[in-house]
């Protein structure tokens, strides 16, 4: 394997963007299914992005966050919806990660909500040609938090330098 030392830059992330993403309260999970897992659907009704590098809203109603619940209570996350920047460029994101609940009585609480111990993604872009060309083009990495009243996630994005 190739170290710095050897001509290889080292990478270090960039904060991009942040997502507060709203969800409607009836979520679905249903299960076993084969396997063991449990299969879970929580449609988004809408949010808004906000950052250094991209700014816009959640499409309302774009697409839900489809997640596979092992037995464990690991959560595979694959959620896929529609941003709208700023200047009106419509952008498909598929994050997919893992979320990963905190041990009973563990994790830290924010806003009064006990978060997940591991809750980590990587985001896929589709868009259009363009000044928001540069997105399909990066990696990025994602952490993220659980928040309640109402009930949203907030989404908080890396590029990868």
């Amino acid at each position: 394997m190739m170290g710095a030392s050897q001509g290889q830059v080292p990478a270090h992330l960039e904060f991009a963007f942040e997502t507060k993403v709203f969800f409607r309260a009836d979520r679905c999970v249903f299960g076993p299914v084969p396997g063991g897992h449990h299969q879970g659907y929580t449609p988004c009704i809408g949010g808004e992005i906000t950052g250094p590098a991209l700014t816009g809203e959640i499409v309302p109603d774009s697409g839900a966050d489809y997640a596979d619940v092992r037995p464990d209570g690991t959560v595979v996350i694959n959620s896929h919806y529609l941003l709208r920047a700023e200047d009106g460029t419509n952008i498909y994101i598929n994050n997919r990660g893992y979320l990963v609940p905190s041990a009973e009585g563990g994790g830290e609480v924010i806003g009064g909500v006990r978060q997940p111990a591991y809750f980590r993604f990587t985001p896929t872009f589709i868009v259009p040609e363009g000044p928001l060309g540069w997105l399909a083009r990066t990696v990025f990495v994602g952490a993220g938090r659980r928040c309640t009243d109402p009930d949203h996630s907030i989404f908080s994005y890396y590029a990868v330098r």
